[in-house]
């Protein structure tokens, strides 16, 4: 099953439209280079790099921790490359280049004609994920997502997601929307691995050995729709290749305890950032909310 082709890059800013013409291997190149002032000229973002490393891997040697983080920055500059690629990229040319396995999983619980929370990680290339999973579901794909604060920014981000056949709900919105539309048989993505903004509606759990902040806000949902969940556990199998995985997070209706839905999900993305350690986004400071207790 395919969705329609993508719009046409007409609609996409200048700024994104024209570098997309660069060869994928200039675009790496010009990105690298750009990641190299970044971590060596800016130090953009390296304390937060190396301290939050530090801390989930306090077992590993300074100079085993030194190259992830290296290898972050890379891994980051190429996939802005890719997504910057991806501006021109037809459907068959990007599933050339993401496997989803398990695909099936997904589709026959939205066959039953309920819709689907899909969740996922800021792991790996989770833009040409959600694309490919957008491009083979068979079903609509609504993602949860914070407006960006540049106007401009985020008009293009809306427009480069909407020709992979994405819709794009902002997170505020989210609720309304589900009961607005809760007839419509479809798959609602979001990304709940980073720090909440506000103290309101978290869970609080071990993760990396660590008491951490999650959004409750997949777990309220998912309790209060009984909708099923799948994760999508997504890799690099080398650069400019991924693998996706779906995996059940939850069954349709079923009836989980309290805080076990976010337990579930922060324990499957913990398991993929220890498999590649690199491909996470450590930059950010994800543990940046203390607990307070009364």
């Amino acid at each position: 099953m395919m969705a329609p082709e993508p719009e046409k890059t007409s609609t996409l800013p200048a700024w994104l439209r024209l570098p997309s013409l660069l060869p994928l291997p200039v675009l790496y190149g010009v990105c690298r280079m750009f990641a190299w002032l970044a971590r060596v000229g800016l130090k953009l973002r390296w304390k937060e790099v190396t301290t939050n490393l530090a801390a989930c891997y306090p077992g590993l040697a300074p100079a085993a921790r030194h190259r992830i983080a290296i290898a972050n920055y890379r891994h980051f500059a190429d996939t802005i490359a890719e997504l910057i690629a991806s501006a021109r990229m037809t459907p068959a040319q990007l599933l050339a280049r993401v496997t989803i396995r398990g695909i099936e999983l997904p589709r026959a619980m939205l066959a039953s004609g309920r819709p689907l929370l899909l969740l996922a990680a800021h792991q790996s290339n989770w833009d040409w994920g959600l694309y490919a999973m957008a491009q083979t579901l068979g079903y609509p794909v609504d993602v949860a997502y914070k407006r960006l604060k540049s106007a401009a920014a985020d008009r293009a981000l809306v427009a480069h997601r909407s020709r992979w056949g994405v819709n794009l709900v902002p997170a505020k919105q989210l609720l309304p929307d589900l009961l607005q539309r809760r007839q419509q048989v479809r798959a609602i993505a979001m990304l709940a691995d980073q720090s909440p903004r506000t103290s309101e509606h978290q869970h609080w759990l071990p993760f990396f050995g660590r008491e951490t902040a999650f959004y409750a806000g997949p777990e309220q949902i998912a309790r209060a729709t009984r909708y099923g969940a799948i994760y999508v556990s997504l890799h690099r199998v080398k650069r400019g290749h991924y693998e996706a995985q779906c995996r059940l997070l939850a069954e349709d209706s079923e009836q989980l305890a309290p805080g076990e839905f976010t337990r579930r999900y922060a324990r499957m993305v913990e398991e993929d950032i220890r498999a590649s350690a690199h491909e996470w986004t450590w930059g950010h400071r994800r543990w940046k909310h203390q607990r307070t207790r009364p």
